[in-house]
């Protein structure tokens, strides 16, 4: 395992979960949805063939850029990751693909980016960062007061659903984390 400087803000257990992924499922394609600074996006090139990261903030693609330009293997996009989504989903091999949905600091793409997952037909395996952890309240999640939105299986539930079926898809919980301790939901479609 590659040392990640500070990947997943600096939780070691989940860059050994995604390294645990790739291996059962013989990924080699990683779709990151908010690139920030690229700490993990170099990560992800560090441990997989192909790496596709988009960033909505052009100050931080542009600052991202400068830490994982020189890798050939990065796919860098500087636009809203839902419209991004449409547009790199049809280029993937599924079956070989992890999508990793980490855009929602200053909006809340979440839901449009699991509509246009849908859309595409595609039955990739899904991680979903900063999501409440049932049994862990020590794990961060975000939360969204003001529009009513809470990080849970209860908020994702039906969309999760429309992509793989309603008995279509596994789904697990990060059990450890360091760190910026933060939570993440994994899910899995049934073959």
């Amino acid at each position: 395992m590659q040392n990640s400087g500070g990947a997943f803000n600096e939780d070691y257990y989940m860059e050994s979960k995604f390294l645990d992924i790739k291996e059962k499922y013989n990924l080699d394609t990683v779709i990151e949805t908010g690139t920030y600074h690229g700490i993990t996006t170099e990560w992800f090139a560090k441990n997989f063939v192909n790496v596709y990261t988009v960033e909505c903030n052009e100050v931080y693609y542009e600052k991202a850029k400068e830490k994982i330009g020189s890798y050939p293997n990065i796919s860098s996009h500087l636009q809203d990751s839902p419209v991004f989504l449409k547009e790199v989903l049809p280029l993937v091999n599924d079956s070989k693909t992890i999508i990793f949905l980490d855009a929602h600091w200053y909006t809340n793409p979440v839901l449009n980016e699991l509509v246009a997952i849908k859309e595409s037909g595609k039955k990739p395996i899904l991680a979903i960062h900063d999501f409440m952890v049932p049994d862990h309240p020590e794990f961060g999640y975000d939360i969204y007061t003001e529009q009513g939105i809470v990080y849970n299986w209860e908020w994702i539930e039906k969309y999760i659903e429309d992509i793989y079926g309603p008995k279509g898809y596994t789904k697990e919980y990060n059990t450890e984390a360091v760190g910026a301790m933060r939570g993440c939901i994994f899910l899995y479609p049934k073959k």
